[in-house]
């Protein structure tokens, strides 16, 4: 039996470095020696695993025969019961609302939030930088809700809500009933935000939101409702688990660390390098049209599975593909997406990554995984890193005095 064959996105094994990735590494192993690009898992009802980056490519990229209504499986729960906006629809929808609402998701517009990032990372730091011993998840774990309060337009005191609204979209795919009382409170929650923001408007992003038109068209209250949901999850959850995923690396990996300590102009690159081995999310379709695929034969209704921490993996797409290289050029990892599905908050994830790792370095540049405490790794569509204890000299160094000099041009 193949490894494929009983792959789990939510029960990957895992190695003794306590991540699957050793495990994903195998899978990609055996699918190049059997030469199969795509074969079937009987996980979840079954569904196609694609181990290939090519492979992987010409989903991505054909809207006509995959659909990505299955883009979460099993199915996040969501307010309205609909797919997800823009990452849930297929076309003509989704060009249509992506129209609406893309102009603040610019490089321009991420790099100039480079600096609102920077503050909020040396405030998180700023907590923990005395005490020696700490949860790195914990100590960053409030990153991706104050970025996201700060990029939308809210108040900071709303962060704590969003983890409880994350929380219950994702565990709606598996417990729909018990997800509901929170999918309400979430829909409550950005009715009255909306409103409030359409009587007292801000610099947010949220009014921005509420005012674009295309084809003098506006986003109704469902779509705004809608819209946020999916810019939540994407930019809280996946945020959240690909930083703890970056400081378990950090934490091990001490020439990493201290390169990137000595050269932080190296960061930037370097994101990218740990989006594509420690990016935490793999993606879903689901079949519309009889077609076949590396040879295989692929029906309408069946659900096709990109994992991308196999296929940023692939050895015919990346030279030393488990290496670290932080400086890989080119690095064409789908961790993102490709195409017209592309994430829209690409450019603002990157920058909160950018900033966090740039100004913990710059403050606490020597740190170990804590021997009394073991990291935690849970599985799932969004998989990585739930507890990751470290040590570090209390009060920190601040390296000469002097921040990092990167420029807020970071592309």
């Amino acid at each position: 039996m193949s490894l494929v064959s009983s792959f789990d996105h939510y029960a990957t094994p895992l190695g003794a470095d306590g991540t699957p990735y050793e495990y994903f590494e195998m899978i990609r192993d055996e699918a190049i020696a059997a030469d199969e690009d795509i074969a079937w898992s009987n996980a979840h009802g079954g569904f196609w695993v694609v181990t290939s980056w090519q492979i992987s490519r010409e989903i991505h990229q054909n809207t006509v025969d995959f659909s990505n209504s299955a883009v979460t499986f099993p199915q996040y729960s969501t307010p309205s019961g609909k797919p997800f906006m823009l990452s849930g629809q297929d076309e003509p929808d989704h060009t249509h609302y992506r129209r609406m609402v893309q102009a603040p998701f610019t490089k321009v517009r991420a790099n100039r939030m480079l600096d609102d990032m920077r503050a909020i990372a040396d405030m998180l730091v700023d907590r923990v930088i005395d005490k020696g011993r700490i949860d790195v998840c914990q100590a960053t774990d409030p990153m991706p809700g104050y970025a996201f309060c700060a990029i939308v337009g809210l108040s900071m005191e709303d962060a704590e809500k969003f983890r409880r609204f994350v929380n219950g979209m994702v565990e709606g795919a598996t417990d729909p009933e018990g997800a509901a009382p929170v999918m309400k409170e979430m829909e409550a929650y950005w009715r009255e935000t909306v409103e409030l923001r359409r009587r007292e408007p801000n610099n947010g992003l949220l009014s921005e939101i509420i005012n674009s038109e295309y084809d003098g068209q506006r986003l109704n209250d469902e779509e705004l409702l809608d819209f946020f949901s999916v810019l939540l999850l994407g930019g809280f959850d996946n945020t959240l688990r690909f930083l703890a995923n970056c400081f378990y690396r950090l934490a091990w990996d001490k020439e990493l660390r201290r390169q990137l300590t000595r050269k932080p102009e190296l960061i930037p690159s370097a994101v990218d390098e740990f989006l594509r081995l420690d990016g935490p999310a793999c993606i879903f379709r689901k079949v519309v049209n009889p077609i076949i695929i590396a040879g295989v034969d692929l029906q309408p209704g069946q659900i096709v599975g990109m994992i991308h921490q196999i296929t940023n993996r692939d050895p015919r797409q990346f030279p030393h593909p488990d290496r670290f290289i932080p400086d890989r050029k080119p690095n064409h990892h789908f961790t993102f997406g490709i195409g017209i599905h592309h994430c829209l908050g690409a450019h603002l994830a990157k920058v909160e990554a950018i900033a966090m790792i740039e100004r913990f370095l710059a403050r606490i540049p020597e740190f170990e995984l804590d021997p009394e405490r073991s990291a935690r790794w849970v599985p799932g569509q969004v998989g990585g890193m739930h507890e990751v204890p470290i040590l570090f000299e209390p009060g920190g160094v601040v390296m000469s005095g002097r921040r990092p000099a990167i420029k807020n041009d970071i592309w």
